[in-house]
């Protein structure tokens, strides 16, 4: 899969969108079990949201640069508020 994004001093952007990374408050993501493919939300304040679709790999490195840390998700099907 192409990526439809890049990541550069901070600011990840696309064909038709850009924000600083420092900016969005929250991220979300879903699997696609039809693709493969993780589809991603970056939240900003003014309330939009900026859509990509990634493969797992460009996930996690995208979360990584997010928090500025590297992140230890486990990524899953699983609901961790079912008890």
């Amino acid at each position: 899969m192409k990526s439809m994004f890049k990541i550069e001093n901070g600011v990840i952007h696309g064909s038709s969108y850009a924000t600083l990374l420092r900016t969005v408050e929250f991220v979300t993501w879903r699997l696609n079990e039809d693709s493969g493919e993780y589809w991603m939300k970056f939240h900003v304040p003014s309330g939009k949201e900026i859509r990509i679709k990634v493969n797992e790999e460009d996930l996690r490195s995208i979360l990584n640069d997010w928090a500025e840390y590297e992140l230890k998700l486990e990524l899953g099907d699983e609901d961790e508020l079912d008890y």
